[in-house]
């Protein structure tokens, strides 16, 4: 996490830390002088001018023989060049010490710099590695509270939102100032709020305990935290229910202060969507969602919704201006590419824009427009990265000739290929077509092999008993289709001998249930769904469940479901754009999945992978792969927008 949100506590609880711990104190040696340079080296760290304290160290390590304290010379100049953000320089130190035998207690803080040196290369997965399990209890406490904080960051840098939060109870645990354990309370409560619920109600351990009872707090922030009347009987009956519970008695006060002045409040929002023509169907699932999402909003916090025909992509900017001059504070909309395009093009905006759609940008947008959509192309590079962390490297994709098939063949390559991946082929079959034989036996080399059959015969001049091989060179299949392809795909594979390779697929591939054939023909097909086509009727303990939504709005639960999620969202996103805009780090828990932004501000969906059955597997979410070291951002660089351009035309 940036400066803004995780640092903080990181940089609150290390200062202390390196001040105890950093520079170990020189300790006499017997009779003879002693270098002036020993205490020259302290008095300038401690100045604050720590590059010249760390070239002061290594000058004292290359002339001092003695390898106990040559040790301590590199560990202090490492520590103080790591102080001074000279990373170079504290990897030639711990460079010239990884030969040297050390004394318990220093080997474990050249582990801690080795690991924080990874965790600034953000190289998370490697500085968990190496960081292994708890420090035996004989060592400095400073130094135990130090590598829970270092996992507790590369947990963060990885997205793992639950094991950040049980290394900071780690270290809430050897903390003895309040005001310290305060920030680490809150960063423990924070990390588990944006955590969906259904994993927070799962993921309870039994007894409860302290783990639980931080959940279950958790739960109570998510579910009342913006009404303190609603919230404080609830946190009375969870003090009864954890009488010993460590939470210090300021630590929601502190949390909602914190919060608070993290969210922007709106009091009157345009939404501006298409109320005829070809989008009129899916803007009205969109506009129902975001009525639902204002009702969970309490009466006297709830914005005032104005609703916009955007039928007419030509007339966006007058329509834009007409809802600003009559008192929007913020618009969500427009829908179609070509309305988004436009209002990009403009340049700065006098209010922020949260738009419905993604578009091509050649530079960046302004600071102030933000877009979320439901990216097939997202979940296709999803795919990618589960199949990755799963172990596949020769992937086969398989999509529907067209359009749609091109951009998430495109996308899944890409990705692949970002991740340092070789995709092995790539087959296009016809959507409307039953029979993939000709797509399957080509891109399973299988048409080579009978050819190969064929050509023996005819040398041979008799028949051959021969089973047809596939090849033998991939690992997986990433599969682009709609529930008819899908369920038709998974048994040709198997006919043709590819029935073990593991199929990843998107959302698209089913419609949230399944039949009794297509529980039989896809079963074993892995994908990513959003939240809330997963919630039970009381599997989130809220009114918006699927289930409950279904009920006052039947259409809710067709084709169109996904839709109504993503108005819901639409409006829940309003109050964290900047929130979410201040580091890629931040998350909003969502209806369409775990919510964060890039560098262009396009908020993305960290979806729930499922294992299809008659009853399907929830796997869980998949790692962010974006926060750690070595991986490509799905975001480019691209060039800063210029500060203001001619509004579009209005006709």
């Amino acid at each position: 996490m940036q400066a803004a949100t995780f640092r903080p506590l990181l940089l609150f609880v290390l200062a202390a830390l390196i001040a105890a711990c950093g520079q170990l104190p020189e300790r006499p040696s017997g009779p003879g002088p002693v270098d002036p340079d020993i205490a020259r080296a302290a008095q300038l760290d401690a100045a604050g001018d720590h590059l010249a304290a760390a070239q002061l160290y290594r000058a004292l390590a290359a002339r001092t023989p003695a390898i106990d304290r040559r040790a301590r010379y590199l560990l202090n100049a490492a520590e103080a060049a790591k102080a001074g953000g000279d990373w170079d320089g504290t990897r030639t130190a711990l460079e010239q010490l990884s030969p040297m035998p050390l004394q318990p207690t220093q080997a474990l803080q050249r582990t801690l710099l080795q690991a924080e040196v990874l965790l600034q290369e953000q190289r998370a997965s490697e500085a968990i590695e190496l960081l292994g399990g708890m420090p035996d209890a004989s060592q400095p406490v400073t130094l135990r509270i130090r590598h829970q904080t270092d996992a507790a960051t590369a947990y963060r840098q990885m997205g793992n939102l639950l094991e950040t939060a049980h290394t900071l109870q780690n270290v809430d645990a050897l903390l003895t100032d309040t005001n310290e354990r305060l920030q680490t309370q809150t960063e423990i409560l924070r990390s588990l709020a944006l955590l969906n619920e259904q994993v927070l109600i799962q993921l309870q351990p039994s007894p409860p305990g302290i783990a639980g009872g931080w959940m279950e707090l958790a739960l109570l922030v998510k579910r009342f935290g913006s009404d303190p009347t609603a919230l404080a009987p609830e946190l009375a009956g969870w003090r009864q229910r954890f009488p010993d519970h460590p939470a210090l008695p300021d630590l929601l006060s502190n949390y909602q202060q914190r919060l608070q002045g993290q969210l922007q409040q709106v009091s009157r929002i345009a939404v501006l969507l298409p109320q005829s023509g070809t989008y009129a169907t899916v803007a009205a699932a969109i506009r129902d969602g975001i009525v639902i999402s204002s009702f969970e909003i309490a009466e006297h916090r709830r914005p005032e919704l104005r609703f916009y025909d955007a039928t007419d992509p030509a007339g966006i900017w007058p329509l834009y201006t007409r809802a600003v001059n009559e008192g929007a504070e913020l618009v969500i909309g427009p829908l179609q590419k070509d309305a988004v395009s436009q209002l990009l093009r403009a340049g700065e905006l006098p209010v922020p824009v949260l738009a419905l759609n993604q578009v091509e940008m050649q530079t960046a947008p302004p600071q102030n427009m933000y877009f979320y959509s439901l990216s097939p192309e997202d979940e296709a590079r999803q795919a990618a990265e589960r199949a990755w962390l799963d172990g596949s490297r020769r992937p086969l994709v398989l999509a529907p000739q067209g359009t749609w098939g091109d951009r998430l063949s495109e996308a899944f390559e890409q990705r692949w290929r970002a991740l340092g991946g070789q995709v092995a082929a790539t087959g296009r079959y016809d959507p409307q077509g039953h029979d993939y034989t000709d797509t399957l036996t080509r891109i399973l080399l299988i048409d080579q092999s009978e050819a190969r059959k064929n050509e023996m015969q005819r040398l041979l001049g008799r028949q051959l008993e021969f089973e047809p091989r596939r090849r033998d060179d991939v690992d997986a299949v990433f599969l682009a289709a709609r529930p008819v392809q899908a369920q038709g795909m998974r048994p040709q594979l198997q006919f043709h001998h590819a029935g073990d390779l593991p199929i990843y697929a998107t959302s698209d591939a089913w419609m949230g249930q399944l039949s009794a054939s297509q529980a039989e023909d896809m079963k074993g097909i892995r994908l990513a769904d959003i939240p809330w086509m997963l919630s039970g009727d009381n599997a989130q303990g809220a009114d918006d469940s699927r289930e409950n939504v279904a009920r006052y709005l039947p259409k809710s639960a067709s084709g169109f479901a996904r839709l109504y999620a993503m108005g819901m969202d639409a409006l829940r996103l309003v109050p964290h754009l900047k929130r979410l805009q201040s580091t890629r780090y931040e998350s909003l828990d969502g209806s369409t999945g775990n919510l964060y932004m890039d560098e262009l501000n396009q908020i993305h969906r960290q979806l729930i992978w499922l294992v299809l059955d008659a009853q399907p597997e929830i796997l869980g979410y998949t790692p962010r792969l974006d926060l750690q070291g070595g991986i490509e951002q799905v975001a480019p660089a691209l060039a800063p927008a210029p500060p203001s351009a001619p509004p579009p035309p209005s006709t």
